[in-house]
């Protein structure tokens, strides 16, 4: 995974006797983390946290085909059904 933030994007606001009270991003930065939050919330919802527990349970009980990169039509056929 990698970092989203470094010491080197953030600036810290400090009060008269050195305490850090505020962080500072560039707009750009926020952006990305805005962008990787909405990306991150999308696995956590309901829905999907559903579909991926059927998923692992298909995958545990043998329900799963294989095919080669040559039989992609077949693949999404099988996908279909």
């Amino acid at each position: 995974m990698q970092t989203l933030l470094t010491e080197k994007d953030v600036r810290f606001v400090v009060d008269k006797r050195g305490h850090k009270r505020a962080v500072q991003i560039s707009y750009k930065k926020y952006i990305e983390l805005q962008e990787e939050l909405e990306r991150y919330a999308y696995f956590e919802s309901p829905e999907v946290q559903e579909r991926i527990r059927k998923s692992d349970e298909d995958l545990g009980a043998g329900r799963y085909a294989r095919f080669s990169g040559k039989k992609i039509d077949k693949a999404l056929e099988w996908l279909n059904d």
